[in-house]
């Protein structure tokens, strides 16, 4: 079996994010985006009893979130491309800040 990898890619939100992931996307990689925001972002303005009731649901329904967290599954062979695409579409994390980290995949079921 080939061996997969799990790139993690953060960007920070804003339109220039927007145009590194359609960059990416027309480079031909497929992905899955989670909005996100720090431990300290996401309690500051809760008053300490409200976060008794902190709802993951509610919390996810909030449109200001400060990154996206991409998600991309590929074979071994397309990582060095899928990040050069990426560094591409960042100008290097110029245009926009991010990082992007990548592991094997060595138990999964599934089509990807």
């Amino acid at each position: 079996m080939l061996m997969k990898r799990v790139l993690f890619l953060f960007l920070e939100n804003g339109q220039a994010a927007i145009n590194a992931l359609d960059g990416i996307r027309s480079e031909g990689y497929n992905g899955t985006l989670v909005g996100g925001a720090s431990l300290r972002h996401a309690f500051e303005d809760m008053l300490p009893e409200e976060r008794h009731f902190f709802s993951l649901a509610n919390w996810e329904a909030d449109n200001n979130k400060e990154s996206t967290l991409s998600l991309f599954i590929v074979d071994e062979k397309s990582i060095s491309e899928l990040k050069g695409a990426i560094r591409k579409c960042t100008d290097d994390f110029k245009t926009v800040k991010g990082a992007f980290f990548s592991i094997p995949l060595e138990d999964y079921e599934g089509s990807f």
